[in-house]
This record gives C-alpha cells, structure tokens and sequence, in this order.
C-alpha cells in the first residue's frame, strides 16, 4: 500500500468543501512524476487519513483519476495505479501531434516580437538545462511548448497541458536515465523557433509533428520493439496536409 504520509502534499484545512481539488491535484502529480510509480496501491481510508478529511473528497478524488486513466478502481474502495502501457502512449502522443500542430498553425501568423524573442531564450534555457539533468530539462521544455501554443485559447491551452502531463509519466519512466536521450531532439526547437519567426506555418507545424513523433516513436520502440505505431505515423501524415496560410 502507498504510503504518502511523507510526500510534500498540501495542508487541508478541517472541514474544507474544497478537499477534492487538492487531493486529485496531489495525487495525479505523484502518479505523472512517477513518486507513485505503476501498481501502487491506494486506500481510500489511508488517503483520507493522510490529508486529515473524510472518505468523501477522496472518493471523488479517485473519481476524476479513474476518469484520466491514471488508476483502476478495485473492491473495498481501493484502486491501483494504472499500468504503462503502449497503446496509451501512442494515443496521447497521436493526439499532441494532431492537436498542438494545430494550435501552432494559429499562433505562427500572430506571435509578436517580444514571443518570438522569449521563444528563443528558451531555447537557449532548455539547451543549457540538460547539464542540471532531467527535472531541470523537463520544466524548461515544458515552457518551451507551452510557448508554441500562445495563441490557441485557454482551453485548447488546458487540454493539451495534461495530454503533455501524462506522456511526461512515460519520459520520466522510459527515458530519464544517463544516456541523457531526452537531449536527442534539441535542435528541433531551435529550427521551431526560426520557422515560427520566418511565418512558416508549414514549416513550423510540420517540425513540431515529427518533433513529437521522434520523441513517441523512441519511447515506442523502448517498450515494445515489436509495435507497429501506426497511430503515430498516420497522425502526422494528417498534420502534413494543413494548408500553408498566414490568415
């Protein structure tokens, strides 16, 4: 059974009517860094007595982490964290490269300089961070895309944020090791960022999909050498049709 008494996790007050949001908060951000790794165990009673509440926050909380994949529901209010698996990988990678390209084609007409310029610090910021390892690399590589998608909405923004979250869970798991292989696709973001300068909507959307795909395709292959990616591969055959335009 997971023991979360001493994890850094949020101090509820007695008797808050907001208990479930931190709760869910914690815990689907112990499962995505791999704290709680696959397979754990969870108690519905331990949890509550963890963050001093009652079971109902928490089995709302277990709810809306059933509902993300991110566990399985078991008898006696327990659950499981979910198992890595390949074709949740491929399913969420086929659905950034989609969706993020997408939004990349609104935001490459209407990026000002000052986002052009901020896109190329942090492409500077992400290069210099892989001598401080994963963690470091992670976090600038997160503002990095999130930067790509500036001009997509708060919701698109929002949606993508926790498909990105959840291939995290995989990177940390498949590729953070001393190889350093998550440092493999740095160049990339500098050729995103001087297509996004030139107005390439093309350009920069067709190298933000296979950006991603580089990066599912290793994990992929990790996995299981044996699995066809065809999710992946038809995902950005599709984003190569979006037409070229500056509207």
């Amino acid at each position: 059974m997971a023991d979360l008494r001493m994890t850094d996790r949020p101090v509820i007050e007695p008797r808050s009517r907001d208990a479930t949001v931190p709760i869910h908060d914690h815990l689907r951000r112990q499962i995505l860094t791999g704290a709680l790794p696959a397979s754990s165990q969870l108690s519905q009673a331990q949890v509550a007595k963890d963050f001093g509440v009652s079971r109902g926050p928490v089995r709302e909380a277990f709810r809306l982490l059933q509902r993300e994949g991110l566990i399985e529901a078991e008898l006696n209010h327990r659950a499981t964290v979910s198992a890595l698996s390949v074709p949740d990988v491929e399913h969420a990678y086929a659905v950034r490269i989609v969706n993020e390209s997408l939004a990349l084609s609104v935001g490459v007409p209407r990026f000002t300089a000052d986002e052009l310029d901020r896109m190329d610090q942090l492409v500077a910021a992400v290069e210099q961070s892989k001598v401080h390892g994963y963690s470091a690399w992670e976090e600038q590589h997160q503002c990095f895309h999130a930067m790509l998608l500036a001009h997509s909405g708060d919701l698109m923004r929002r949606s993508l944020a926790r498909w990105a979250e959840h291939t995290e869970r995989y990177r940390r798991v498949y590729v953070s090791d001393e190889r350093g292989g998550w440092t493999l696709g740095a160049a990339e973001h500098g050729q995103l960022a001087q297509a996004c300068r030139a107005r390439d909507v093309a350009g920069a959307t067709t190298l933000l999909a296979r950006h991603l795909s580089r990066a599912a395709l290793s994990l992929v292959a990790t996995m299981d050498p044996e699995h066809e990616p065809r999710l992946v591969r038809n995902a950005v055959r599709q984003v190569s049709r979006y037409p070229d335009t500056t509207g």
